[in-house]
């Protein structure tokens, strides 16, 4: 066995990691857990040594079914309530009659140059397109003609406090890390294939905290956003609306939580729990979440015309009867999202991994390396791999 990869999806909630092996060119899923998240509150780490006892718990879980410490690659998957995913393009003219490797790297440079904000930290600098005088093309420009070269990129940012208290911990631990990687960006590798991406789907990851998405049509992401509301406000609307306390009322939203539409409402039960009640309190949150996602479909001329229809994963989207409501409030087709990618059995049809197993196919797809002199979480040689995504993608 050899290339063990651990892979950890950091969570507010809950911390879920894989470990990988290939043996004779097969990846193997070796290991996977989850534990409760300890130290972090809403993307802000509150105590460093609970939050490095809660990664460190996870290790020796992994190590005891290893038999020992054997990872050769770490790569951290990050989602957080106040990331920032902010578009940019940059064009120049092309001074010869074709498009020379200097061209795409000084787009690439004056992307990095004017993608920062204050007090965040770039993890992740994408590129969507190339557009060659005013026409899109998806794949790499080289050696087209043209006079004029523009290059659109998303660059993925998340609070530099979180980001550097994240260094701090792995440190800590001794973790070589390899890569730090947007959850949605790996999520969306595995769960939406060619046609889904090409169609036109939304997919949804409904966390603890947070809901990630990421609109794709036409092959490429159109937007991506972050809603700061996930499934633990519905546990705590519940706690409020219900009158008890947080643990009951997480039970209560596992156990009895469901969404009622208007031609199901059941009679009400004998037991102690107003079963309608509750699903309203439920269905508020989640249908405020689709709200603001909603506003940006409208924005984008996108509302109810995405052939794909919706791909929901994350913990949060398991929630009963969540796709009978999404499907309302969107008015289009919704699906429970799968990994179609790894084929690592049960494991690639549970919600709850997806975020997980994406990271890791992301990471076999487009190898990257991490430099924190750099403070871009991109590497040295980024601009080289930025290239090798776009001549990738097609």
């Amino acid at each position: 066995m050899k290339d063990i990869r651990l892979i950890i999806d950091i969570g507010n909630g809950y911390l879920k990691g894989i470990v990988v092996g290939n043996e004779d060119g097969k990846n193997i899923l070796l290991a996977r857990d989850s534990l409760k998240t300890k130290g972090m509150r809403k993307g802000r780490i509150l105590d460093v040594d609970d939050f490095v006892y809660s990664i460190r718990s996870l290790l020796d879980s992994f190590e005891k079914k290893l038999g020992g410490d054997y990872f050769d690659d770490v790569t951290i998957g990050v989602s957080h309530p106040e990331m920032k995913i902010k578009r940019l393009s940059e064009q120049k003219r092309i001074v010869g009659d074709k498009i020379l490797q200097e061209d795409v790297d000084h787009l690439s440079s004056l992307v990095d140059d004017t993608s920062g904000i204050q007090n965040y930290e770039t993890i992740k600098i994408m590129p969507v397109k190339w557009v060659i005088d005013d026409e899109t093309k998806l794949k790499d420009p080289l050696g087209m003609e043209g006079r004029k070269l523009e290059i659109v990129a998303d660059v993925f940012m998340i609070p530099k406090n979180y980001y550097n208290s994240l260094l701090d911990v792995c440190e800590k631990l001794e973790l070589d890390l390899s890569d730090v990687v947007p959850n949605i960006l790996g999520s969306a590798e595995v769960a939406l294939d060619f046609d889904s991406k090409d169609l036109g789907t939304l997919l949804l990851d409904i966390g603890a905290n947070q809901t990630s998405y990421v609109i794709y049509e036409d092959g490429y992401p159109v937007h991506y956003g972050v809603v700061p509301i996930g499934g633990e406000d519905v546990t705590k609307d519940i706690s409020i609306g219900m009158q008890v306390d947080i643990k009951e009322a997480e039970k209560m939203k596992l156990e009895v939580g469901d969404i009622y539409m208007d031609d199901d409402i059941p009679e009400q039960s004998d037991n102690s729990i107003d079963t309608s009640f509750l699903s309203d309190i439920i269905a508020a949150r989640y249908e405020e979440i689709f709200d603001y996602i909603n506003k940006d479909l409208i924005d984008l001329g996108k509302d109810a015309r995405l052939p794909g229809g919706i791909n929901m994963i994350g913990g949060a989207s398991k929630q009963k009867n969540l796709d009978k409501l999404a499907k309302f409030q969107f008015k289009l087709a919704t699906s429970s999202g799968r990994d179609n990618f790894t084929g690592f059995g049960e494991v690639s049809n549970n919600l709850s991994y997806i975020s997980c197993l994406g990271v890791f196919y992301w990471g076999m797809k487009y190898p990257g390396s991490f430099s924190k002199g750099l403070g871009m979480g991109m590497g040295f040689s980024w601009l080289g791999k930025i290239f090798k995504y776009i001549k990738d993608m097609f």
